[in-house]
């Protein structure tokens, strides 16, 4: 449940600051979906949001077929990699953009990838930056496509947020 507070309080709080985003929880979802099974089917914390056990993307230093070389822009301090960079939590976040992009969506004063409800907003956050308006369904893939750059992502998040 702590899943669907985080994406629904997100878009609600995108509604206030933002309210020519016009971003929808299931977009957000669709994302949580996508990304990290809903923080691994809701592994959370439900009174913090904050997540059991964190996520981490695999480090991404060429080895892996289809991901970028990416050195390390946080000297490990969100991923606890010195070298190179990997996501990080729910969302799958690169520590260089959780730092430029980093919401607290749960109030408690602090922005952590590892906790669905600043991960929620800070891809509500992410998404709505100059795309317009995300009901317009050309604006949502190019938010999407922001996110990661492959259609078959697209379809599957856009997929997801339909069927909620």
């Amino acid at each position: 449940m702590a899943n669907y507070d985080a994406y629904r309080d997100a878009a609600q709080s995108i509604a206030r600051t933002d309210p020519s985003c016009g971003i929808e929880w299931p977009m957000i979802a669709g994302i949580g979906r996508v990304e990290s099974h809903h923080a691994n089917n809701g592994d959370v914390d439900p009174s913090t949001g904050d997540l059991r056990a964190p996520i981490y993307g695999p480090i991404l230093n060429g080895t892996l077929a289809g991901n970028e070389v990416i050195a390390d822009t946080d000297g490990g301090e969100l991923d606890g990699d010195t070298r190179y960079d990997r996501a990080v939590g729910p969302m799958q976040f690169l520590p260089s953009t959780w730092e430029h992009y980093a919401a607290d969506g749960n109030g408690d004063g602090k922005a952590d990838p590892q906790n669905v409800f600043d991960a929620a907003l800070t891809t509500a956050t992410y998404l709505c930056d100059d795309h317009g308006d995300l009901r317009n369904p050309r604006a949502q893939v190019s938010a999407i496509l922001r996110y990661n750059n492959s259609m078959d992502y697209v379809d599957d998040v856009l997929g997801y947020a339909r069927t909620y």
